[in-house]
């Protein structure tokens, strides 16, 4: 296993967390929350299967070009008739919940858990983090390369990191998040072709998306 975990209280989580992050820049050992043991589980048994070992992923994640990505995934998409401007919608005004981090709770009534894990990995960048974890490739999930270079273009665009994986989901502290509508929207498309089940299954159109976006700090992605 190419990460460490610890278990710490669900009250303690994102205390915790925040420690280990202030840490980072002495210890080279990057956390993130990861949520109870069963989605502990899943995540050691998906890293110790890797297609190719994380160094490999991550040099192919720089040969990775997302505006091409994105233009292939509209040009599949659109073969099967499918317009995702059907999903545009009208913008909703201010949005004040931004959200914040959840895998320490209960998805489903939103109760702080007992316990969950944080892991640790010794990794230069968070965006190197799905190619340790060999996160993705399953049903609508891009497979770890691209979520690497999704990761890597936000880190540099928004001051997006990683802060969460875990039951097929990763979440974002952002420090340099869109600051207006036109910008909150162009995110939101990339958003979306990267992982539509957070507007099909969630917000429902485009423009609500954008709007969480709006000087939000943190970001949410899920797959089914």
């Amino acid at each position: 296993m190419t990460f460490k975990t610890f278990k710490v209280p669900g009250v303690e989580a994102v205390e915790q967390l925040n420690a280990f992050r202030d840490q980072y820049p002495q210890t080279g050992q990057y956390p993130f929350l990861i949520g109870p043991q069963d989605d502990l589980e899943r995540m050691i048994e998906s890293a110790e299967s890797p297609r190719q070992s994380p160094e490999e992923t991550i040099r192919a994640s720089q040969k990775i070009d997302i505006d091409e990505w994105v233009a292939e995934r509209r040009a599949e998409m659109k073969e099967f008739g499918y317009s995702p401007y059907e999903d545009l919608g009208e913008w909703p005004g201010e949005i004040h919940e931004k959200g914040s981090l959840c895998l320490h709770k209960n998805a489903v009534n939103g109760n702080v858990l007992p316990e969950v894990y944080i892991g640790l990995a010794q990794i230069k960048t968070s965006w190197h983090l799905p190619a340790i974890l060999n996160f993705g490739g399953w049903n609508d999930c891009p497979e770890p390369e691209v979520q690497c270079a999704f990761h890597r273009k936000w880190q540099t665009d928004w001051g997006a990191e990683i802060c969460s994986v875990g039951g097929g989901v990763i979440e974002c502290t952002v420090n340099e998040p869109p600051q207006d509508q036109q910008s909150a929207l162009q995110l939101a498309w990339e958003q979306y072709w990267y992982c539509g089940d957070i507007v099909v299954q969630g917000c429902e159109t485009i423009s609500n998306l954008g709007a969480t976006l709006l000087k939000s700090p943190y970001w949410f992605f899920w797959w089914d």
